[in-house]
């Protein structure tokens, strides 16, 4: 399908529900329109489709722009303001470099040299002068969008510690000093802790995002998750809970199968799962405990793919996590890549409602089989 014949169908499917009243009756056990869906850091990959570059629709005169545009395209309301996986080490003191059209990274780590906590100082948001422009950008956000829900996202304590320390360094300190990382990990949970009770304050009760990504099998052998990164997760997730009374969502890059089982008995509504993992297999230990989420391939499909393979792979996402006991919304496997082209950001949504067509949790729907 080229981008002409994409652009004929998608006038076919028009969505009858809001983003929000979608996701509400679906989890309440209605019938809706179509399933619910995630493209994970839309706005970035829509921006740059506008003719922004990467650093400008992080300026929040564009991005409120970005956001009218894609309501009217998408019908996808919601807003979000957070913390990215170096957001809290910037605010700790880790100097970063912010290309035009590439991710943020960080150029200094504030603990470089070793575990210092001498070094750290608890940040106030609305005192820390990157926290307080996050928050300051929140409130216009909910003023330019009053109707929408807002929301917010941290990165797990671990990938925070990766934020203030070079990675290699903290791998070798989980063995050589692991009551040092013990005590940079209470200061980080509590950190983070500090940004959702003022976001909770401002705004009310809100859904929170938590990206973990140095949590996976990858990086942190099964005792290393036991012992420095489940328990640190399990009290984040514990709290926002009792602050927010909304259970956060959970996403992990990379390979998690050894901690599937674990997962559940954190206080997480979702668990959205890398695309390197076979969702069917997530979904048999999950499906009990928590809704699933994911797994368009980001980079193969999403960035590099054509249309066709787009609407295949939401298709195969469809067939293998929809009939999630406790739900299913259908997502990339991690973020969009900015630079995506416009027509697979258009495929994706015309592949959800088209195959994802009068969705009911715990069901695969009928249309993804009858073309």
């Amino acid at each position: 399908m080229d981008k002409i014949k994409l652009q004929k169908e998608i006038s076919n499917y028009k969505p009858e529900m809001t983003s929000d009243e979608r996701l509400k009756a679906y989890f309440k056990g209605e019938r809706v329109d179509h399933l619910p869906f995630n493209l994970m850091s839309l706005d970035m990959a829509y921006g740059m489709n506008l003719g922004y570059t990467l650093k400008e629709t992080d300026q929040i005169e564009n991005l409120i722009k970005i956001i009218k545009k894609r309501c009217q395209e998408y019908k996808v309301y919601g807003i979000s303001e957070g913390l990215n996986l170096r957001a809290m080490g910037y605010a700790l003191g880790s100097s970063g470099i912010f290309p035009e059209n590439d991710i943020d990274h960080v150029e200094k780590y504030l603990l470089e040299d070793e575990i210092d906590m001498n070094l750290l100082e608890m940040p106030d948001p609305y005192k820390n002068k990157f926290l307080k422009r996050k928050i300051d950008n929140a409130r216009r956000l909910k003023e330019s969008f009053p109707d929408h829900k807002i929301s917010t996202f941290v990165a797990g304590p671990m990938t925070v510690l990766s934020a203030l320390r070079p990675i290699e360094k903290l791998l070798r300190d989980l063995r050589k000093n692991p009551q040092g990382v013990k005590k940079l990990l209470d200061f980080v949970l509590e950190a983070n802790m500090k940004w959702i009770e003022v976001f909770n304050k401002e705004f009310g009760d809100v859904g929170v995002m938590i990206a973990d990504p140095v949590s996976c099998d990858d990086i942190l052998s099964p005792k290393q998750v036991k012992e420095f990164s489940f328990p640190y997760l399990k009290e984040l997730t514990d709290r926002i809970y009792k602050v927010n009374n909304i259970k956060a969502n959970l996403h992990i890059c990379g390979h998690t199968k050894r901690q599937w089982e674990n997962l559940t008995n954190l206080q997480i509504g979702s668990f959205s799962v890398d695309n390197c993992h076979d969702l069917s297999e997530c979904k048999e230990i999950i499906q009990d405990k928590l809704s699933l989420m994911g797994n368009v391939p980001p980079v193969d499909v999403m960035r590099n793919g054509s249309v066709e393979d787009v609407i295949n792979s939401v298709k195969s996402c469809i067939k293998k996590g929809a009939d999630n006991k406790m739900g299913f919304i259908c997502a990339t496997g991690c973020a969009t890549p900015a630079n995506s082209p416009k027509e697979n950001l258009d495929a994706f949504v015309y592949a959800v409602q088209k195959y994802g067509k009068d969705a009911k949790i715990g069901e695969i729907p009928q249309a993804v089989w009858e073309d």
